[in-house]
């Protein structure tokens, strides 16, 4: 036997190995996301009863606009609402790369939105928390053109923000918190 040839564990070994796996596994709870949430109620349900508070900026209704898609599936919502999701988004922007002549400078553009979601029934609140989404875009010397790159480098990233939002919520229904 060389010294580079790998020892195989003998049957002591793999029951430990066995045993530890065993013991690992042993708490996982793995369920599907988008499967019923805890009170049995489809999950496609109760994001359909969620109304959004009307939005103070732009880039909040392209949030807005994005979950409220999402989260019917683009059909009129149905039912009643039985939760309500308050919003706010703050934008700033960053110079990214820096160059001695500044031909195209680049920046980025990052949004942080809170959210709430609260039952309307009980007023408890559900989830909450900060979802980012961050873009990128390149300057030039046109006006409108650096105009319209900032705002499409907005809308993506209140895209990625909305997406991380309706994952947080649907996590959070599913669970039952």
């Amino acid at each position: 036997m060389s010294s580079f040839e790998p020892r195989k564990p003998g049957v002591p070994g793999r029951l430990v190995m066995a045993a530890l796996a065993a013991t690992l596994l042993a708490g996982c709870n793995v369920s599907p996301l988008y499967g019923p949430t805890m009170e049995g109620s489809p999950l496609a349900a109760d994001l359909a009863a969620i109304s959004i508070d009307s939005p103070d900026s732009r880039v909040e209704q392209v949030i807005r606009n994005k979950l409220i898609f999402d989260f019917t599936g683009g059909a009129e919502a149905t039912s009643a609402p039985r939760y309500d999701l308050r919003l706010t988004a703050n934008v700033s922007e960053a110079l990214v790369g820096a160059t001695q002549i500044n031909v195209a400078p680049s920046y980025s553009v990052a949004i942080a939105a809170s959210f709430e979601l609260t039952d309307l029934a009980s007023q408890r609140i559900i989830a909450r928390g900060v979802a980012r989404g961050i873009a990128a875009y390149d300057r030039s010397n046109q006006a409108f053109a650096n105009t319209r790159a900032r705002r499409d480098a907005e809308d993506r990233a209140a895209a990625s923000a909305a997406d991380e939002i309706r994952l947080r919520i649907s996590a959070a229904l599913v669970a039952g918190t």
